[in-house]
């Protein structure tokens, strides 16, 4: 098996270079012109009366090779707005083409920190200068160059550079380093082997790493010969599935041959799939319709390497046009694509972080020194960081047409909100400041987390934590129960977030100045109440998990690995609520256990999908990475509350000093104080 994988990747490799090298897409009279022959690569549309060409579309040896097109391919501003409100399918949705420019370029170039806080540029291969994301896409897309010679695709892993004998201090190369290197072919090859034996656990991290990277250097290969660009609207069914150019000119001129090549591409060789989807354009698009598209495309391409604003604004609303009438009740409103446009270039997760950070920072000076001015400067950027969001938010869930419910990245950016969201109403009720900090700081770290972590991962598309829209995998479709769980439990989970910053302000405070009674008193309050909401979502969700499971599984509960952690997670919050209630510890010990339960927490919610990855939720499962470091950072946290403990031990052993009236105001009973503490502070 290893041997034929090789051999594959091998001529896969080979097929690519000659592609690229023959400069088969878009290039010559037609866009994506000729047709395909049974191996599946494009054919020039003059065979057999070419003056010499190759078949295959390879240029003679009297001809110009591509390299020669003008230098200035990208020089000049031109208006994207029609081009890039181009609708296409991909991933099972419709989506503006400005959207696939972006998330194919950040999976093949990677994503820059450039990036996180504003509109999506990349930079030109050849010259460095910054290009918008539509503008390189394009490049690509109409073959202005020889792409394979461009160091464009990122190896962003430095041991793979080492391993390859690439220059460690660069992360780009070019698709002809890459297919011609031996030890590349041999670890993909390796990796392949394995995917296929079902046995990606026992990937080596470097055999992980060129998976990616192999996984780059095909879509990369699908943009340039179009293969990837399906653009052409199926003609009556809006779910149906959509084609590319290259396809729609093999259906109206070759249908029998265009239904080999569809079984292969698309439908593992399923014969069957693929004759239903072909003679479904055939019956219902003409040849008339076809020479009209091809001449738009053909125009549009010559405008774009013209780079003639005028004619590129002209030519680029025709095709646009001309595509939506083809099937008027299939091509998605103009309304809904230029929204997912916007959503793209503001970039609100990005602005909300920056905005609660700078909400922190202030809240913390107005704690420092009691300063209102500064206390009200902290509600105003808070509240803006909450506009940011709650747009971000709302205009997500209308461009997927879904809530939150897909994967990590969605959760996060609920539980972010939920964390805000909280500390809002416990701060307008309670006016602490320390709620409108813990709020401040749980926003910031779940947005800022999932712009980053991509990024020091080097992988934009990082399963799980990619902020690319995907529809719903069939078991979470159509299902009141299951929006209503996950909503409720992920709730639950920014309640517990909250309460775990707050109890950590409260255990800094122990170890910075632990006689500060009352302010301790005060912040194990805030830190009880937050919890007991958190306690009661996460039940609440727990028990409708069980109901969304009986319909979708037949049972209500299974001891499925997330349905166990999410039990567990509840019994420890309440071993710590009961304990302080019953007395066997008190205040401190229930800011203690906030911390330390919100470990289950992350078991339940981080842990289940990334490290086991397994059960009837798996559905939820990311990348097998990162356990390093979460691992890392929840030993630092219980250093935290260790050191936390012995501060406090060592300051009641050396001063011998209690806290007056320790039943009525240390420990819950049933005339627990808190309240009155809570008012104090409110009126205070």
């Amino acid at each position: 098996m290893m041997t034929n994988v090789k051999q594959v990747w091998s001529l896969w490799a080979a097929a690519l270079l000659l592609a690229f090298s023959a400069g088969m897409a878009w290039a010559g009279e037609d866009p994506h012109g000729g047709t395909i022959d049974p191996h599946g690569k494009l054919a020039d549309p003059h065979a057999g009366h070419n003056h010499g060409s190759d078949p295959h579309g390879a240029p003679a040896a009297n001809e110009e090779p591509e390299e020669k097109l003008p230098p200035a391919v990208l020089e000049g501003e031109l208006d994207f707005r029609a081009i890039e409100s181009l609708a296409i399918q991909e991933g099972g949705r419709k989506k503006p083409l400005h959207t696939y420019a972006v998330e194919s370029l950040e999976q093949i170039c990677g994503r820059s920190i450039a990036l996180i806080n504003s509109a999506p540029t990349f930079k030109d291969p050849s010259t460095g200068a910054p290009r918008e994301a539509i503008d390189l896409f394009l490049a690509m897309w109409l073959n202005t160059r020889q792409w394979y010679k461009e160091p464009v695709v990122l190896v962003s892993h430095r041991p793979l550079r080492v391993e390859l004998g690439l220059d460690p201090a660069k992360k780009h190369f070019s698709i002809q380093q890459l297919i011609e290197n031996e030890a590349f072919n041999k670890l993909y090859g390796e990796a392949l082997a394995k995917r296929h034996a079902e046995k990606e656990k026992e990937m080596s991290a470097l055999e992980q790493e060129a998976e990616l990277v192999g996984a780059r250097l095909e879509l990369m290969r699908k943009i340039v010969t179009g293969e990837a660009v399906h653009i052409v609207p199926h003609p009556a069914d809006p779910d149906g599935t959509w084609i590319s150019l290259r396809e729609f000119r093999a259906i109206e001129q070759n249908p029998p041959q265009a239904t080999e090549i569809v079984a292969q591409q698309r439908y593992s060789g399923n014969a069957e799939l693929a004759q239903k989807l072909v003679m479904d354009y055939a019956n219902n698009y003409s040849e008339d319709q076809l020479f009209a598209l091809n001449d738009k495309a053909k125009q549009f391409m010559l405008a774009y390497r013209a780079r003639d604003k005028e004619a590129f604004s002209k030519t680029a609303a025709d095709l646009r046009t001309s595509l939506a009438s083809m099937s008027p009740g299939v091509y998605p409103d103009q309304t809904a694509l230029l929204r997912e446009i916007r959503f793209n270039e503001a970039r609100p997760f990005g602005s909300a972080w920056r905005w609660y950070v700078i909400a922190a920072i202030v809240c913390s000076v107005a704690l420092k020194f009691a300063n209102r001015p500064f206390y009200l400067g902290a509600w105003g950027c808070f509240v803006l960081g909450l506009g940011y969001h709650v747009w971000g938010f709302t205009q997500r869930c209308l461009i997927a047409g879904r809530p939150p419910v897909t994967n990590m990245y969605e959760s996060v950016i609920w539980v972010g909100f939920g964390c805000v969201a909280f500390a809002l109403a416990f701060e307008a009720i309670y006016r602490t400041r320390y709620y409108l900090l813990g709020g401040a700081l749980g926003g910031f770290l779940c947005l800022m987390l999932m712009d980053l972590v991509p990024y020091f991962a080097g992988n934009a598309h990082l399963p799980g934590f990619e902020a690319k829209i995907n529809p719903l995998v069939p078991v979470l479709r159509d299902n009141f129960w299951l929006t209503v769980h996950v909503l409720t439990i992920t709730a639950s989970y920014a309640a517990f977030a909250l309460a775990w910053l707050i109890a950590h302000v409260t255990l800094g405070s122990y170890i910075v100045n632990p006689g500060a009674q009352i302010r301790h008193r005060q912040l194990h309050g805030f830190v009880y109440r937050v919890v007991q909401v958190g306690v009661l979502l996460l039940a609440t969700g727990t028990i409708l998990g069980g109901v969304w499971a009986y319909y979708s599984w037949g049972r209500f509960w299974g001891w499925d690995p997330k349905e166990t952690w999410a039990f567990i997670a509840l019994l420890c919050y309440l071993v710590f609520l009961h304990g302080r209630f019953t007395g066997w510890w008190g205040n401190f010990g229930l800011s203690v256990g906030a911390v330390v339960s919100f470990v289950s927490v992350v078991m339940a919610w981080y842990g289940v999908n990334f490290v086991l990855g397994s059960g009837l939720h798996s559905y939820g499962a990311g990348a097998n990475m990162g356990q390093q470091y979460v691992f890392g950072l929840v030993c630092l946290d219980l250093l935290f509350v260790t050191v936390a403990i012995w501060r406090n031990y060592a300051f009641r052993h050396d001063s011998n000093a209690e806290e007056p009236d320790a039943d009525a105001e240390e420990k819950l009973t049933a005339t627990d104080p808190i309240d009155e503490e809570l008012e104090v502070t409110a009126k205070a």
